[in-house]
């Protein structure tokens, strides 16, 4: 039996503890709530630096991302303080390679705030360098950022101006402004990507059109695309967004979540990086705004019917549901520590 440290984020309103400590049993695929940490409301997005075990945290509906010590007995987080993210509805964040910045990403506008952080105590430092587009700021919704597997830049997602950007990072300060390096249809709305791990290809996932586009990496940042394909059965009429997206370890599949279709839909990813559907399967819940994949399981935050849903992966990648559901206040962030 192996029970794995898992930390939740949830929205709960100005006065609660989203920030959670779970415990999942992977013999039995059974979640239990170990505790709930004070002072962090509206956890949308988690990441964790090892090294100084602080644990970032979004507060998406006061503006500010947030610092805590995590005690090595996982007993207590110690909060470092808080920063003003300087725009409406942070939604993401993610750690520079030496865990030297932060990146954040404005839903509220097209901007992304990437913070230093101080490297003793792990807490934020004030006055991020903030990373916009060249389109009227006002008009984005960036949400989502992360450094390339090389860390030589870092990417962004706008799914209110229909693009990918990225620019340049060397020796921990970034080298001229954004640069677009994929755009997508009009209204499509980009909202996250991720990386395959030979670091060749990317995969991005629509908001508002729910496609999945295989993309080619180049070495100027650019990406230009493989294939295109939906996230939905074709014979589905009703209304659905994108969420999530994450690729296995294997680089053999890449899932994707469905808000309002309710489900998870799966691609194989075939050697030339090209994508072809694989499986479409229900969420178990309402709104699943996330997803985390582990080895042999997949666990899906259902943000509306308020749970997580626990799923088998198979060896070829394919999902079955295993009846686990654990009740949770509206789930939107998972990570293993």
């Amino acid at each position: 039996m192996t029970k794995l440290n898992l930390l939740s984020g949830s929205y709960t309103g100005p006065n609660g503890e989203g920030l959670k400590l779970l415990s999942f049993d992977t013999a039995t695929g059974t979640i239990e709530l170990v505790r709930s940490f004070p002072g962090t409301p509206d956890v949308s997005w988690i990441a964790f630096a090892l090294a100084t075990r602080t644990v970032y945290v979004t507060d998406e509906m006061a503006e500010k991302a947030g610092a805590f010590t995590l005690a090595a007995d996982n007993t207590t987080a110690t909060p470092l303080g808080y920063q003003s993210t300087g725009a409406k509805y942070p939604c993401y964040l993610r750690l520079s390679p030496k865990g030297t910045k932060l990146a954040v990403a404005n839903y509220g506008d097209d901007s992304t705030p990437v913070f230093s952080i101080d490297t003793t105590t792990g807490a934020l430092k004030p006055d991020p360098t903030v990373l916009r587009s060249a389109h009227a700021h006002d008009k984005g919704h960036a949400h989502w950022a992360q450094w390339s597997p090389e860390a030589d830049r870092l990417y962004t997602a706008d799914l209110g101006h229909d693009e990918v950007r990225s620019v340049r990072y060397e020796a921990g300060s970034f080298v001229g402004g954004p640069e677009t390096a994929f755009s997508t249809p009009k209204g499509a709305g980009p909202r996250h990507m991720a990386f395959h791990p030979n670091g060749k290809f990317a995969y991005l996932f629509t908001e508002y059109a729910e496609t999945v586009t295989a993309l080619a990496r180049h070495a100027d940042g650019t990406l230009t695309e493989l294939n295109t394909l939906p996230a939905l059965p074709a014979d589905f009429k009703g209304e659905s967004t994108g969420a999530h997206i994450q690729i296995n370890a294997a680089g053999t599949v890449v899932y994707v979540s469905n808000r309002g279709h309710n489900s998870i839909t799966s691609f194989a990813i075939a050697a030339d990086g090209t994508i072809s559907l694989k499986q479409n399967i229900a969420c178990g819940g309402n709104w699943p705004r996330f997803f985390l994949l582990l080895d042999q399981h997949l666990i899906v935050a259902n943000q509306e019917s308020e749970d997580l849903v626990v799923f088998n992966v198979a060896a070829d990648g394919t999902l079955t549901a295993t009846g686990k559901v654990f009740k949770l206040q509206k789930p939107v962030a998972l990570l293993q520590i």
